[in-house]
């Protein structure tokens, strides 16, 4: 677990910890959001895969093997791909929880996939601006800039779309569990490496798009997607604006 940790947390990180020891108020904003939000989701998760499993998959375990397994649920699924019990034993709402932590994955600059604790963090500060009516997403005493937005929202629909075209083509080409199907695609858009046993099940189609996930997100949804662009140079003159009603 320490490992995965160290290894998902991002080399940006861990060399500004290096330059600024144990002055915290000296840390960047990202490294503040990253570490922040790498513990919230650890100690949130393990608290989750306690509750949703001890009278379930672990039950017959000793309370020391059972928080063990927990914690040990709740950082693999964000970059590794290990597994300390059955995948395929999952109770639903343990798979689902799976599933977000696979998509949300590790850090920016890190060995992990997924669309990434900050970019997560970000959307959720710039909801909570929102609500509250503030000027500007600040966190931290800083306020995030318009393009970090931008960006964080690109990558997570991005990410969204290829998984859910993904699930509705293999659910087309060949009859799977839904939530099987749904396991295999977020894993591979994640890069985690989990499955519920259904990998060798696949039709040839089926794992073509399964590569392509996978594909896409070691490489990043985003890096994909302006690979089909030009770069344009920016109009002088733009289209008038107008208001749409949301939600």
């Amino acid at each position: 677990m320490l490992l995965i940790t160290l290894g998902s947390i991002g080399f940006f990180v861990w060399n500004d910890i290096k330059k600024n020891k144990r002055h915290v108020k000296k840390y960047n904003l990202h490294t503040k959001i990253t570490i922040s939000t790498t513990l919230l989701i650890f100690v949130v998760s393990s608290a989750l895969f306690f509750l949703f499993e001890k009278d379930g998959l672990m039950k017959d375990m000793g309370a020391k093997e059972t928080i063990l397994a927990s914690l040990f649920s709740s950082v693999t699924p964000r970059t590794a791909g290990f597994n300390t019990i059955d995948t395929g034993a999952l109770s639903n709402s343990s798979q689902l929880l799976t599933m977000v932590l696979m998509f949300i994955g590790g850090s920016p600059g890190s060995t992990a996939g997924g669309v990434k604790t900050v970019t997560i963090t970000v959307l959720v500060v710039y909801v909570w601006s929102n609500l509250r009516s503030e000027t500007g997403c600040n966190i931290f005493g800083r306020r995030l800039p318009d393009e970090a937005i931008k960006k964080a929202c690109n990558v997570v629909i991005l990410n969204l779309l290829l998984a859910v075209t993904a699930i509705i083509a293999i659910s087309y080409i060949q009859p799977l569990e839904i939530n099987e199907l749904m396991f295999e695609a977020f894993s591979a858009i994640g890069t985690a490496g989990m499955s519920m046993g259904i990998t060798r099940e696949l039709t040839a189609a089926s794992r073509l798009v399964i590569i392509i996930l996978m594909f896409c997100g070691r490489i990043g949804s985003m890096s994909f997607a302006l690979s089909f662009t030009e770069r344009k140079q920016v109009p002088p003159v733009k289209l008038p604006e107008e208001n749409v009603l949301i939600g």
